[in-house]
């Protein structure tokens, strides 16, 4: 299984509400046409919450998590009817496509709770350069951490080596071990919104005809 993180800068003119409905009903539904597709295998929206936290760099409104069989069908994706008459001209409409990366990773390695077990759990993320301490996991439901492969792939990447997750009962337990955390750090808070996890059945694709808003590469 081939992963890939999105790091999502909404629009500047949208706003934050209207940023979180357009992606988790329209664009939702122009996702799954390329599940329908055969090419999609997992997909988790994570939508920030406006909790303030000291230290932490806020690099995302929005992150999705996204699955494919292998590296070579997420390549596909990008010139695929599913999703060139679909998702990508609806890209526009709620997000900032000059400041969309992708962060490719292997799959999580995780300890505590089974993650189907922390939906609705309060969620950080945060994204690690080399050498960078992740959060102590001290009161933490799950922890899980997974790095970038070397897998080359024509798309702009972002330049994080590891990503860290962690699902926590309440925030203040989130915050008496971000008190112990050292070192700069760049993530969000968010709530985990599943569409559909590996290995189940996609919802049916509800969507709309999009009309054009980029040239076809």
């Amino acid at each position: 299984m081939f992963k890939v993180m999105g790091l999502i800068r909404r629009r500047g003119d949208l706003p934050p509400d209207a940023f979180r409905l357009h992606w988790r009903t329209i664009h939702r539904g122009l996702a799954l046409r390329i599940a329908e597709a055969g090419l999609l295998a997992g997909y988790v929206q994570n939508h920030k919450l406006d909790i303030p936290v000291d230290g932490l760099e806020i690099v995302a409104d929005g992150v999705p998590e996204l699955w494919f069989a292998d590296a070579e069908a997420f390549a596909a994706l990008r010139s695929h009817a599913a999703f060139r008459d679909g998702a990508f001209h609806d890209e526009p409409n709620f997000m900032d496509i000059s400041d969309y990366r992708s962060q490719p990773l292997t799959e999580e390695i995780g300890t505590g709770a089974p993650r189907r077990e922390c939906v609705g759990l309060l969620k950080a993320i945060l994204f690690l350069h080399e050498g960078e301490p992740g959060l102590p996991g001290h009161g933490a439901v799950r922890t899980a951490r997974q790095t970038r492969p070397a897998t080359p792939l024509p798309i702009k990447v972002a330049p994080y080596v590891a990503v860290e997750t962690s699902w926590w009962h309440d925030l203040a337990t989130f915050r008496r071990a971000w008190a112990d955390h050292d070192g700069p750090a760049r993530g969000l808070l968010a709530e985990e919104r599943v569409v559909f996890w590996p290995g189940d059945p996609s919802p049916p694709a509800d969507w709309r005809p999009v009309p054009p808003t980029r040239a076809q590469a």
